[in-house]
Parts: structure tokens; C-alpha cells; sequence
């Protein structure tokens, strides 16, 4: 996938977002005030980058980073490395995901506006089509009346007829240019309006059934009862969908269900190939013609690899959502692409509450001590009585406590994990020291 221009420029800042996350192996310290910068430089990479795969490798690549430093480094390699993976989702990985959020909602209202405007568009440049068609029309009308008069008027010379019927002529053959470019200006789908005055689908389907196709029409329940506009469009719809079926799926078998709120075409898969033509555009002004009428259209292939158009129709009281086609489309890309965005920070979160469970079962298992096994342990006890009791290993390190206790001279201490089981969260340790491997002293301490 190439870079955008956009991508080049921001990608440094989401590598620097992410890389400052690698603080909480380094200094041990949860990031402390770098929680801000990261999040400063990762949302504007969020507003502005196009590219996900990238914004992903760049947080997966800091995230193996962490673990390797932590391995290192950290005396504490689960405890730091999850801390360093919660810093990144929580001050890196959300604040980039705000960013893109808004940057993809921007993109949708803006694509929205351009549709609208091009409908605005569309339909103002039919009302001037219109337009000419009611006024120039009239006046060619008018000349071809007045010119075939002429040509019958007496006292004429033969000359002056012939001129007369050229007049005629002339304005009859304007007049049929004029009606074919109202039809085109009008709408995408205008020129191949083959609809005789009053047709019915009934009529429709007897016709197309004249000229070879195979077509069943049903009727579900009680005769429609449409307004023109509604009845002209379902008549559209059956119109365009039988002229498919007879370019896509020639031979195949067709049902045309006709419903008061509905109005359905259902081919079979093709009994032999079609041309395999066709850009979307029919189906994109069936559904404005539809959306306009007050309906809505749905089409999709069927299991047999057939295919189905679906009109849904306002009958009565029925009302739909004026929404254009193209409308639908974009809100469905932007709620895909918001999806995945999402799915980092979701897959993200899954991952840390992943890790802390493997971290706390691997701590009490590893290091935990529990507290009744604690109070077991007396001081004078040799390191072998009391082996039973402790886990199998300490925790490796001197932990940070609020208030240390006092270490008995010539003493060496370890330190376990105060835990009573799995679902204890409790941060605190116990101190046991030894002088001799005889136990000399315990405590119970709160970490810092």
C-alpha cells in the first residue's frame, strides 16, 4: 500500500507516542508526566494518518519492544513489561484512536455533502430540463401548428408550401431533439424509458413475455392501491430488473410478486452466460427513484445464483427513511472503517486484562504467600522446618515499601507476595529474615 503524503509525516509522531511508553521499563516510574506528550503526539498522528496497518505495526513493535527491554533489564519482567502495555494503550493507543474516530466522521460528513450537493445538482438540472421542455416546447408546438396551416392556406404559390412544409418539418424535428435532450438532462435513466401511456406491470410482464422471457407474475393479497408516482415507479423497477435478467441471466425462469407495501423480481441462475455488463448505475436511480416515490430498494444475489430486486412501497400509511443510495453507502464505510479502528483498542484492552490475569496467577503460584500459612511461621524455626510452607520461589528483589522495618543485625531477608488466592489484588509483601537459616524475624509490608 503506498504512503500517503499525510502518513510520511505523521508516522514519526505515533512512533515517538509509542516509543515514550517504553519509559515505564526504563525508569520504573509508570511514565509519571510523559502520560502527556505521549498522548499529545499520538492524537494529532490519529487526526491525520490514513493508514491503520501502519498506526498497528508501529504499537505492535513497541509492545515486543517493551517485552525485550523488560527481559533485560527489569527485575520485574511481567509486572514492568504490563505496566509499560497499559501506559501505551491507555496514554498512546486511545488518544490515536479519538484522532482517527474524529478524522473518519470529518471524511463521512464531508462525503455526505458532496452527495447531497451533487443530488442538489441533479435535481435542479432536471427542473431546468423541465423547464425547457414546458416552454420551448409549447413555442415548437405552436410553430409546427402554425407552419402546417400555412401549408394549406389558399392562394398559396407551390414555392411558398414547399417552404411552408420545411417550416413544419423543421419544428417537428426540433421539437423530437428537445424531447431527447430533456430526457438525458432529466435523468441517468431516462433515455431508456420505454414505457407506453398507461402501461400496468401486467401489461409489462404480457409484453416481455411476447418477446421470449420466461416470467411467472404473482399477486400477494388485494390490488395495490399506489399513487401515480408510486405505481410509475414499481413499474420502473419490474422494467429495469426484467431487462437485466434477459442481459445477465438469459433463459433463466423469472417471478414477478406484486404486493400491496412490495413489489419483487426473482431470476433463476443463469441457464446460460450473460454478458457479465453493467456498472451499478440502474440500481443506483431505481433506488432515487424509489427514495423520491417515498420507498426503498434492496438487491443481492440468491443461494441458486439467481438474483432478487426488492421494492419496498409506501401504501397508506407507510413512511420510509429518505435516505439517497449513495448516503447509505458512505455511512456504511465509515461504521466499517470505525470497526476496525475500534478493534485495536478492543483487541488492545482483551490483551491487558489477558496479561494481568497471567500475571497475578503466576505470581501467587510462583511467589504468593497465603496469610494462614504466614501466621504458621514462627521466629526460631530453621529454614528447612518452615520449607514446606513458603512458596516455590520469592519475589527476586528488594520491593519499594512504605515503611520499612528494621533488618536484625548479620540478617539476610526474602521477600513473598501477601496473597490468599488467585482473586486477591493485594500489593503487599512479607519480609522473612534469616540469620543462620533460622527464621529471626517477619513483617507484613505495604508496598510504596
Amino acid at each position: 500500500m503506498r504512503f500517503r503524503r499525510a502518513d510520511l509525516t505523521w508516522t514519526p509522531l505515533l512512533v515517538a507516542s509509542a516509543g515514550l511508553s517504553l519509559t515505564a521499563v526504563l525508569t520504573f516510574d509508570g511514565g509519571g508526566w510523559l502520560v502527556f506528550p505521549i498522548a499529545a503526539l499520538a492524537y494529532p498522528a490519529g487526526r491525520r494518518m490514513a493508514s491503520l496497518s501502519v498506526a498497528l505495526g508501529v504499537f505492535t513493535a513497541a509492545t515486543f519492544g517493551g517485552l525485550a527491554l523488560a527481559f533485560w533489564r527489569s527485575p520485574n519482567l511481567l509486572t514492568d513489561w504490563f505496566a509499560m502495555v497499559f501506559l501505551e494503550f491507555t496514554a498512546s493507543v486511545l488518544p490515536w484512536w479519538v484522532g482517527r474516530y474524529r478524522r473518519l466522521r470529518a471524511e463521512q460528513r464531508d462525503r455526505e455533502r458532496g452527495i447531497v450537493a451533487e443530488q442538489a445538482r441533479l435535481r435542479e438540472r432536471a427542473r431546468i430540463a423541465q423547464d425547457m421542455h414546458d416552454l420551448l416546447g409549447h413555442e415548437l408546438a405552436l410553430i409546427a401548428l402554425h407552419g402546417g396551416g400555412l401549408e394549406l392556406a389558399a392562394g398559396l404559390t407551390d414555392e411558398q408550401r414547399r417552404a411552408a412544409r420545411e417550416l413544419r418539418a423543421g419544428a417537428v424535428r426540433a421539437t423530437h431533439r428537445l424531447h431527447d435532450i430533456v430526457r438525458v438532462l432529466g435523468a441517468a435513466d431516462a433515455a431508456t424509458e420505454l414505457r407506453p401511456p398507461d402501461e400496468t406491470i401486467d401489461d409489462l410482464v404480457r409484453r416481455a413475455t411476447a418477446a421470449g422471457l420466461r416470467i411467472r407474475l404473482r399477486h400477494d393479497g388485494p390490488a395495490p392501491d399506489w399513487t401515480p408516482m408510486v405505481s410509475q415507479a414499481a413499474h420502473r423497477v419490474v422494467q429495469e430488473s426484467l431487462t437485466n435478467a434477459a442481459r445477465h441471466a438469459p433463459g433463466a425462469s423469472v417471478t414477478v410478486t406484486v404486493a400491496r407495501d412490495r413489489v419483487e423480481v426473482a431470476n433463476d441462475g443463469p441457464a446460460r452466460p450473460g454478458d457479465g455488463l453493467g456498472g451499478g448505475q440502474g440500481l443506483i436511480g431505481l433506488d432515487e427513484r424509489l427514495r423520491v416515490a417515498g420507498g426503498r430498494l434492496a438487491a443481492g444475489t440468491r443461494p441458486d445464483g439467481g438474483w432478487t430486486v426488492t421494492a419496498e412501497l409506501p401504501n397508506g400509511t407507510a413512511s420510509f427513511r429518505d435516505e439517497p443510495f449513495e448516503l447509505g453507502g458512505s455511512r456504511r464505510q465509515t461504521r466499517r472503517r470505525l470497526l476496525q479502528s475500534a478493534a485495536l483498542p478492543v483487541v488492545g484492552g482483551l490483551a491487558l486484562i489477558a496479561a494481568l490475569t497471567v500475571t497475578q496467577v503466576l505470581t501467587v503460584t510462583r511467589t504468593g504467600l497465603a496469610g494462614d500459612e504466614y501466621e504458621n511461621l514462627r521466629p526460631g524455626q530453621s529454614r528447612a522446618d518452615i520449607g514446606d510452607l513458603l512458596p516455590p520461589h520469592d519475589i527476586g528483589v528488594v520491593p519499594r515499601v512504605i515503611a520499612p522495618a528494621p533488618l536484625p543485625a548479620g540478617a539476610s531477608c526474602v521477600y513473598y507476595q501477601a496473597a490468599d488466592g488467585v482473586l486477591d489484588l493485594s500489593t503487599d509483601v512479607y519480609q522473612l529474615c534469616f540469620v543462620d537459616d533460622v527464621l529471626v524475624s517477619k513483617n507484613r509490608l505495604e508496598r510504596a
